[in-house]
């Protein structure tokens, strides 16, 4: 139990949640301090909040007057119960709940703020991005990142089976670690679980690579330069994710030109 004036436990769920409005400095006080001790220890929120950056400071590059129409859909969205996240469900108590409303609001107003747009796919694509700023590129922006990775020639092709339960999924790995699991074949899960992504070192050590969600689809990663991983594997777990996994792959297939490792388990 904790004493009235301990501050909360968060989960890795929402710290993912409040990704998009830290990367923008609009988160303060406990939860700053919390997500700002969790990036060294995690490869993939620290390229998420590394790709938000990017992505403010084209916005901010742009040049043209934003029309009025944009700010009445900004407000209009914030109106509305925050979104639920694309890669892991989240259901946080009131308390946390108007906290991530607020960072929403802030995030939103140090985006647009200063930022100009032409019309059409820029403004389209700030809507979605006040929308769900936990999420680095649109859905359609996605697309097109990994329609550029199939056909890079330096990526790696991951092919992810199981040759008993007939599962499968399949991923692309750039050369500077960007990867993105572009093909999923697997079952959904209950709400209460989720499945999570690894890179799995030679002597078996898993290193997450983010949660999937029950549902998984088009998801991107990112695997730390020298890490040395010779496999991706995808295992369910708790809906909150785990540090550490001792449960058995259900899915795993080799990065190009290594052999493949998973010591310590039964491949099945």
């Amino acid at each position: 139990m904790h004493e009235p004036g301990d501050a909360e436990p968060m989960s890795h769920s929402e710290i993912e949640a409040l990704l998009g409005a830290f990367a923008l400095d609009a988160v303060e006080g406990h939860e700053a301090d919390v997500v700002s001790s969790h990036l060294p220890t995690c490869p993939r929120c620290r390229a998420e909040v590394t790709d938000h950056r990017e992505v403010a400071a084209a916005l901010g590059n742009v040049g043209t007057a934003a029309p009025s129409e944009l700010w009445e859909s900004i407000q209009a969205s914030l109106e509305e119960p925050p979104p639920e996240l694309r890669l892991t469900r989240v259901f946080p108590p009131p308390k946390r709940q108007r906290a991530l409303r607020m960072s929403l609001v802030a995030a939103a107003v140090a985006a647009v703020a200063g930022v100009t747009f032409a019309v059409g796919a820029e403004i389209h694509a700030l809507q979605h991005r006040v929308n769900g700023v936990s999420s680095a590129v649109s859905d359609h922006g996605l697309q097109q990142v990994v329609a550029a990775a199939l056909v890079d020639p330096s990526a790696q092709r991951v092919d992810l089976r199981s040759p008993v339960s007939g599962y499968s999924a399949e991923a692309v790995v750039l050369s500077d670690g960007h990867g993105y699991l572009t093909d999923t074949k697997l079952p959904a899960l209950s709400r209460n679980m989720t499945y999570q992504l690894w890179a799995v070192e030679p002597k078996g050590q898993r290193i997450s690579l983010g949660t999937l969600g029950s549902r998984p689809g088009l998801s991107p990663f990112s695997i730390a330069a020298g890490s040395g991983a010779t496999t991706l594997a995808v295992t369910a777990e708790a809906a909150s994710g785990a540090v550490v996994s001792t449960r058995s792959a259900l899915v795993w297939g080799p990065l190009t030109g290594q052999t493949q490792t998973l010591p310590g388990q039964s491949q099945t």
